[in-house]
Order: C-alpha cells, then sequence, then structure tokens
C-alpha cells in the first residue's frame, strides 16, 4: 500500500497545477479588445487598375508581409476597437503605396512610400515598417 506521506504532496501539487490552468483560461465575459494587449488591425486592398499583374504583385507582397507580422491581430470585419488600414498601390511615374490608417479613437494618418518600379521589392517592405511605427505610436498614445 502507498504511504499517504509521499503521494501528499504530489496531490497537492496536481491540484496547485489544475487551479493554475483554471486561472489561465479566459473567463468569457471580457470583450474583444479587452482579451488581448496586441492591437486589432481591419486591412482592405484596393487597387485603381485590377488587371495590373504586377501591381496586383505588390499588393500580395504586401499582404503577406501583413498577415506575418506579430505586432497585431488581424481581424476579418472593422470594428470601433480595430485600426482600419487601406492600402492602394498605384504606378502613375513611379510605384506608390499608399496607406489610410484610422485608430480606434478616428485618427487618420495617411502615408506614401514610392520608388522606381525597379525598387519593388524593397518598398513592401518599408511600407510594413512605417505602419509598425504608425501603430506602435498610436497604442502607446492610447
Amino acid at each position: 500500500m502507498f504511504n499517504r506521506r509521499r503521494i501528499r504532496p504530489i496531490i497537492i501539487s496536481l491540484i496547485i497545477m489544475v487551479l493554475l490552468a483554471l486561472a489561465w483560461l479566459p473567463t468569457g465575459d471580457l470583450l474583444p479588445e479587452q482579451r488581448s494587449n496586441k492591437p486589432f488591425l481591419f486591412i482592405s486592398y484596393s487597387t485603381p487598375v485590377p488587371n495590373n499583374s504586377a501591381l496586383q504583385d505588390v499588393l500580395f507582397d504586401v499582404q503577406q508581409r501583413l498577415e506575418q507580422r506579430h505586432e497585431w491581430k488581424l481581424i476579418d470585419e472593422p470594428a470601433d476597437y480595430a485600426w482600419q488600414l487601406t492600402v492602394s498601390v498605384s504606378q502613375p511615374d513611379n510605384l506608390e503605396l499608399l496607406g489610410e490608417l484610422t485608430g480606434p479613437n478616428a485618427d487618420l494618418q495617411r502615408f506614401k512610400i514610392q520608388g522606381r518600379p525597379e525598387a519593388m521589392g524593397a518598398l513592401p517592405e518599408q511600407y510594413v515598417k512605417v505602419l509598425i511605427d504608425l501603430v506602435e505610436a498610436g497604442d502607446n498614445a492610447q
């Protein structure tokens, strides 16, 4: 038969582990914006010429870079607690990546990254860097 003195610490430690696991679970009564410390981001994409394959490639590159980032949580529909970003790509003379970022408190910030079409690979990276800085600065200000 088992010795009670040997099994008692094991039972106590299991009870403590179960209580910690239960404390870690969400309670369900939190609002979506309270469930995470990361800012929420809704993104919409547009190009003036939908059939231009070069612009579609740049837009796809921006989309992939934004979805891979861990600084924010992406949501499928706009919400009042989330940042809203509109990404548009155009090419009048130079390649332009335009962004309109609206914060949860309705602050609108516009930014533009532009360069020669040969620098197509570097522009999305710069766009994401500027966006990260804007969202972090705005989130810290709130």
